[in-house]
């Protein structure tokens, strides 16, 4: 049986190792007033596979329907690219910060040829849709540097005092990285507009950087600041 599970294993990482479909950004930015966002699908593979686009609510108990994707399912030939036109059809969102989603590529493999049983893993890409205001467009760059660190209690918190969201992959302390659990790695991947996330106990002389994830997907470390 374990044997059995161990090969399973091995097959499942060796596809998501070797995934058919990539995607041309790790997320896009859907500014406010614009017509839609193009997503190039590129097939890898050398085979022909079929492939499905919907977006997901960050709130699961939000059923507003806010963007649409066009072509919602496809086949794509090996080697060969789908533009898929994300389009807001409610802007029913607010107008003083961002708005995140999740935008999925679900890959739909082959049916697999001749006899015996096949075991066919259809991997999902899940990356970032972020809508932006129209009041917003100018002031993201580098806005990382406006989070702030204050003590609350006996905790340390990073506070996100800006209307956009970040994606904070590390956290260094005295210029030594420091462990997160899962929960709190989740939070400041996605860090929220006007919240804040514990780090847990820190000295209040310790120095505090950040390296954060920009609307490109290039990875830049900040020295933040404790508020007075």
């Amino acid at each position: 049986m374990n044997k059995i599970l161990s090969i399973i294993f091995l097959c499942i990482c060796s596809s998501f190792a070797n995934a058919a479909f990539t995607l041309d950004s790790t997320r896009y930015i859907y500014d406010e007033g614009q017509q839609s966002v193009s997503v190039t699908i590129n097939n890898d593979s050398g085979h022909k596979y079929g492939g499905q686009v919907w977006i997901d609510n960050i709130n699961k108990n939000d059923e507003q329907v806010f963007f649409s994707p066009s072509p919602m399912v496809f086949k794509l030939n090996p080697k060969q690219s789908q533009i898929v036109r994300i389009v807001n059809i409610n802007d029913d969102l607010p107008k003083d910060r961002e708005s995140l989603f999740w935008l999925n590529v679900q890959e739909i493999p082959p049916a697999a040829k001749g006899e015996g049983s096949s075991l066919s893993l259809a991997i999902n890409s899940r990356v970032k849709l972020i809508y932006r205001p129209a009041v917003l467009k100018n002031g993201r760059d580098d806005a990382e540097n406006s989070i702030k660190i204050i003590n609350s209690g006996a905790d340390t918190y990073l506070q996100n005092t800006t209307p956009y969201y970040f994606a904070i992959s590390e956290v260094k302390v005295n210029g030594k990285l420091i462990a997160l659990d899962g929960d709190v790695k989740d939070k400041l991947g996605k860090f929220a507009p006007f919240s804040k996330v514990s780090l847990g106990k820190i000295n209040s002389s310790d120095k505090i950087s950040i390296t954060a994830f920009n609307d490109y997907g290039v990875a830049t470390n900040y020295n933040l600041t404790r508020s007075k």
